[in-house]
Formats: C-alpha cells, structure tokens, sequence
C-alpha cells in the first residue's frame, strides 16, 4: 500500500500521488456549483482528520517512544492500526457531512479515479496478469462514469461492482500491510461500500 516513487531528490507515496490526481480529476468532471466547493472544503477537512489522528495515535501505540522522543509524533505514525481508526473517524465525518446524493456521487467519481490510478501507478512493481486486468476494467468504470455523470443510479451500480471486484480480487495479490486479515486498502474498500450504501439510503431523493 506505501510504495514510493522518485522525482529527483524527492521521493513520494504513490498513495499520496494518486489522492491528488484523483482529487483533480474528481474536481474537473464534477458540474461547477457551490456544492461542489463545499464538497471540496469537507473533503479537505476530512483528510486533515485522517491525516492527524493517524499521527496523534502514535502516542497511543508507541508510548514508550513518545515519552523518551516527544518530537517523535512529527516523523511517526500509528501504523497500520492508527490508520485504520483514523479511517473509521474519516468515514464517520464523512457519513456526517453527507446532505445530499451529490457527496455520494462525488466520492464515487474519486473513489473509483483512485483506485485505477493507484492501480497504474503500481505496474512497476505488481505486474501480474490479473492485477493489470483489475486495473483497465477500474480505468474502464472511470471513463464510462465520466460519459454518465449525473446518472447517480448507474454511477453507483458501477462503483459498488468495483468496489466488490476490487475487494474479492485483492485477497490474491499483493495489496499492503495487514490487520485483521484484511489490508488497510481493503478496509478502505470494506468503508467505501458502507459509506456509500448508508449515505445513498440516508438520502430521501434515493428513494
């Protein structure tokens, strides 16, 4: 889940990398209205959540280091486990922040865009046959969403496939570290799902 690309002297989490482009792409096929920046300034703090309690759970996980090396919050993490809470408590603003069937389809849009994008960004490393079938059909739901936009019913039907394929097909290759027998891109995965199906039912228009 945390392979590295080198830009120079710089080196970059392809997770990172593949957040960003999908953040855009997500960006530019969304139609423009306020909702849209309110999505955006949501998702923004959403991933500050994420981002400071994966690394406050350091202290919770690493006592011991965090007494003899305070500042060692600012270069550490909660590992495995401390991203896995910081995504139960993205999920759970999220689900919060969630008004409309626009937040869903916009999660969607960047869910799938990150999931082939990532899966792109990885070829370098996991080169097998049926990983690189996972990620053209991924880049394929992503092109046809891209022709159906604001067809919310068909735009979720493709993403939950997705989701489902990508989750059965990950238990055979490589996809990260590991907690409770899932990888935390399958716990991603296993959340996305249940965020999109509470959030979609959550919704009166849904109906």
């Amino acid at each position: 889940m945390f392979e590295t690309i080198t830009f120079g002297v710089f080196t970059l989490s392809l997770t990172y990398l593949a957040i960003l482009l999908s953040l855009i792409i997500t960006y530019l096929m969304l139609w423009d209205s306020d909702e849209k920046r309110s999505l955006f300034r949501e998702w923004t703090i959403t991933l500050v959540i994420l981002f400071l309690i994966y690394k406050i759970t350091y202290i919770f996980f690493d006592w011991n280091s965090f007494i003899n090396n305070p500042s060692g919050v600012i270069y550490y993490s909660g590992g495995t486990e401390g991203l896995l809470i910081a995504l139960l408590a993205a999920f759970g603003y999220l689900f919060y922040k969630s008004k409309s069937l626009f937040h869903v389809e916009g999660y969607c849009i960047f869910a799938v865009s990150f999931l082939a994008l990532y899966g792109i960004l990885e070829f370098r490393s996991l080169m097998q046959w049926h990983y690189i079938a996972l990620t053209i059909i991924t880049l394929l739901a992503l092109i046809a969403i891209y022709f159906i936009w604001r067809r919310f019913r068909a735009i979720l039907v493709i993403s939950i496939t997705i989701f489902i394929v990508q989750l059965i097909t990950r238990f055979f290759i490589y996809s990260g570290p590991e907690l409770i027998g899932l990888s935390i891109i399958q716990w991603w995965l296993v959340l996305s799902f249940i965020y999109v199906l509470i959030s979609t039912a959550k919704d009166p228009e849904s109906d």
